[in-house]
């Protein structure tokens, strides 16, 4: 079925189903029924911002169900999660105790009036002790944005917060390191959503002012990550985020925003190691509390005592000894009745106190294993290893039909307002692109316009029609043949010059006396004077085994001599001379006597001898390997180019083929085999590793441009450093019912990780990741399609894969493992 067909079906069928919801009954009797009669739903919650269905259900309950819920003693409850949210999450109010009153109360006399003031610089509270009960309440006060800009630069940085004067640059803090430069300039980026222009150059106070304006007071996401992953590295196993957070309200009275200054402290002075107990975690955290304080300038009070404050107070005493021997005899009877009721139900009382023994030594045991993880991998990979693919986020342009108008009319006014006034390569490329996208609804759109264009208003009409109805005949021509992708831009050539200061300056330039691809690849098949036996080594190799031969028999036999024969005129025709110069001809056969020179005239013994043959090589061109080496083949040369001056006259297709694509960015290399893939009538599955709105609108105005009649790019989250993700990615493209459903036929793995200026001395975790994404993934990627193709008996259709060597990103040892990585 066309597409168009299959758009007007489901544009019908849209409005038919809106149309009946629309007519039909809400039913919303029967769903009570359902709900209250058949599940006997005790527990229901309304999320909105009114309790509008509640009412109408406990109205229900009142008239229908109170006589048979209090038959059956069921208890219901209907909440809004607008106004019962603390019931929704049992969020009880704690019960505040009151004081007992202090001994001699009646006598206690108020504090001298001349008892010196407290002094009005903070002071940091002692930490309370255990039986403390809450802090006084500390008037709370947002972050603000220069907070968070000196926490992230301190903490990229590696160095305390007092080390970071707000006065410098973050150009000046990094000491001329570009990478860490961009690295900090990324991160605000992510907390900030955007940052002024030229960020680095500004002052972190002027920075943070400019970023105040428009700063909400809540922490970003990288602020937000950085202390998760403090929290989650740092902190005992189970101290999470939230007992961090009650802790510094109930110990200290801290609301939720000085909360976040106590955390965005604590990214700057992270523990060494993972903290040991929840007591240590505390007491760490009361530190970093206190140093806060010093810091905002406010006073912590610690929480006053509870539990034993009224130990002093009137009232009868007992002796100790009295009452234990009073429930002695009491405790003994329960120990009895205890252990006997265990014996008849045959339970261990002491289960309890063994599987908490057990529940502490496998947190132990998984404790250790974390921190040995941390330690060998580093966190930087195991964030790097979070798989991120879903399905449900993918992204499909196929409607290639509506963008062919769309493009068509564009050109049409292009030219009637003179932006295009000549046919020059971009009016060719822009009709190539719509050629590739023809069908009858777009000649009969085309043919509209030019049917009514109003040539009598001008040139550019004229033109435009004449154009128009060439572009049609085109069209026409093409409406049955397969889209086919075709370079049509100026060829082009290395060019380097250097200047006067001895600056060398790279550049693309158009290359002379090139027009067309064709011509270049012409250019290319002609080769020069290049002999291919010209080369000195082989040359030698032959004299060799001549000489070894001569030398093992004393009585050469007729192979033997045959075998000389072959090797000598290999000889002779690698000094591109003939036979005849070095053996004079006696009879029409050569001799063995010897040559004689021959006069100014060229000639041996009064002979005419010919010029040697000198034979080229394509500049383009290919081996192939024998028994010697690597020996130039005429045959595969004279394929290889006729396919290339192919491609380059009539342009290549790729329609019925499917291809996987991981790492297409803006800019990048792949992003032009991209385009060309979708040029010629592909269907292409593209991850991406940042996953959002710009990257796909990228990707849509990429195929709204490039994509052909019958292409399909697919955009998809990934993540190629996670094995889920791998797997889950080539299950997708494979499975019929879940997923696409295709079986591919080229797989080019773009994706990487750059390394620019990493020595071989500092090789960490962001290495081993890239050299798990660049290298260990791939190569299981490629075998879960060879999985998948087993397992489907796809014998006769491999996946050409089609890897990207890149050894050209620096020295070695100045890149990471990029290089290594795809080498290997």
């Amino acid at each position: 079925m066309r597409p168009e067909v299959e758009q007007e079906l489901a544009h019908t069928l849209l409005v038919e189903l809106l149309a009946y919801q629309f007519a039909s009954p809400v039913r919303w009797i029967e769903t009570q029924d359902v709900i209250l009669g058949e599940k006997t739903t005790e527990r229901i919650v309304e999320i909105g911002p009114a309790d509008t269905l509640g009412v109408m259900a406990k109205r229900t309950l009142a008239s229908k169900y109170e006589a048979y819920d209090a038959a059956r003693s069921v208890q219901r409850q209907i909440l809004c999660y607008n106004k019962d949210a603390k019931d929704i999450y049992y969020d009880v109010d704690p019960v505040e105790e009151e004081a007992a009153p202090a001994a001699g109360g009646g006598e206690a006399t108020p504090a001298s009036s001349s008892a010196p003031a407290a002094a009005a610089t903070p002071v940091a509270a002692a930490p309370p002790p255990p039986g403390a009960g809450p802090a006084a309440q500390v008037p709370d006060a947002p972050v603000g944005a220069v907070d968070i800009l000196r926490t992230l630069v301190a903490q990229k940085l590696k160095k305390p917060l007092a080390d970071i004067p707000l006065s410098k640059a973050i150009k000046d803090l990094v000491g001329g390191k570009s990478t860490l430069q961009n690295e900090i300039l990324g991160d605000l980026g992510k907390e900030f959503g955007s940052t002024p222009e030229k960020p680095e150059d500004t002052p972190l106070d002027e920075l943070g002012a400019s970023m105040q304006a428009t700063f909400n007071g809540q922490l970003g996401k990288q602020s937000s990550s950085l202390i998760a992953r403090l929290v989650s590295s740092k902190m005992p196993g189970g101290f999470n985020i939230t007992a961090v957070r009650k802790h510094l309200e109930t110990r200290w009275g801290l609301g939720s925003g000085r909360q976040d200054g106590v955390l965005l402290l604590s990214l700057t002075a992270e523990p060494a190691a993972r903290l040991g107990s929840e007591n240590d975690a505390k007491a760490w955290l009361d530190d970093m509390a206190n140093k806060y304080a010093a810091t905002a300038g406010i006073n912590l009070s610690a929480p006053t005592a509870g539990g034993d404050a009224g130990a002093g107070a009137g009232g009868m005493m007992m002796d100790p000894a009295a009452l234990e021997a009073l429930t002695k005899d009491q405790k003994a009877l329960f120990k009895q009745q205890l252990e006997l009721f265990a014996r008849y139900l045959k339970m261990d009382l002491r289960a309890g106190d063994k599987a908490f023994v057990g529940s502490q030594q496998a947190a132990s045991a998984l404790q250790a294993q974390l921190d040995l993880w941390n330690t060998e991998h580093g966190e930087f990979y195991a964030a790097g290893i979070e798989p991120s693919f879903s399905a449900l986020k993918a992204r499909v342009y196929d409607s290639s039909w509506n963008w062919a108008r769309q493009d068509a009319l564009l050109m049409y006014y292009d030219i009637i307002f003179g932006r295009l006034k000549a046919v020059d390569r971009e009016i060719v490329s822009r009709c190539i692109h719509i050629m590739n996208r023809s069908n009858p609804l777009l000649l009969d759109f085309m043919q509209y316009h030019i049917d009514n264009c109003p040539t009598e208003r001008g040139e550019t009409y004229e033109l435009a029609k004449m154009l128009g109805e060439q572009l049609i005949d085109n069209c026409k021509d093409v409406l049955g043949e397969a889209p086919v992708y075709k370079d049509v831009a100026l060829p082009t050539g290395p060019n380097l010059s250097i200047d006067a200061r001895g600056n060398m300056n790279y550049a693309e330039v158009p290359r002379a006396s090139v027009r067309k691809l064709e011509h270049h690849v012409k250019e290319m098949a002609d080769g020069g004077k290049i002999s291919e036996y010209g080369n000195r080594t082989k040359v030698q190799h032959d004299l060799q085994r001549i000489y070894k031969l001569i030398r093992q028999q004393h009585k050469l036999s007729k192979s033997s001599q045959l075998q000389i024969k072959n090797l000598y005129s290999n000889v002779v025709h690698s000094l591109s001379m003939n036979e005849g110069q070095i053996m004079p001809m006696e009879n029409g056969k050569a001799t063995n006597g010897q040559a004689k020179k021959g006069g100014k005239n060229g000639r041996v013994n009064g002979q005419h001898l010919k010029p040697g043959k000198v034979e080229t090589v394509p500049f383009l061109h290919l081996k192939r390997k024998d028994e010697h080496g690597w020996e130039y083949s005429k045959k595969l040369t004279g394929i290889y180019l006729e396919g290339l001056e192919h491609a380059a006259r009539a342009g290549v297709t790729f329609q019925g083929k499917n291809a996987l694509m991981t790492g297409a960015g803006a800019g990048s290399i792949g992003a032009e085999v991209l385009q060309g893939l979708i040029s010629g009538g592909a269907k292409v599955i593209v991850t991406t590793s940042r996953f959002s709105r710009e990257v796909t609108e990228y990707y849509q105005s990429m195929y709204a441009r490039y994509g052909a009649r019958g292409s399909q790019l697919v955009v998809v989250p990934f993540n190629q450093g996670s094995l889920q993700d791998v797997n889950a990615l080539v299950s997708y493209i494979y499975d019929v019912k879940k997923g696409l459903g295709w079986d591919l036929d080229y797989i080019v793995p773009f994706a990487a990780i750059p390394e620019n200026g990493r020595e071989i001395d500092n090789i960490d975790s962001k290495s081993e990741l890239a050299h798990r994404i660049m290298l260990t993934n791939l190569l299981r990627m490629l075998g879960a399609v060879k999985a998948q193709k087993q397992e489907r008996g796809f014998e006769t259709r491999p996946a050409q894969v089609i890897l990207p060597l890149s050894p050209n990103h620096g020295t070695f040892g100045n890149d990471g493992l990029y290089a290594e990585s795809k080498l290997a």
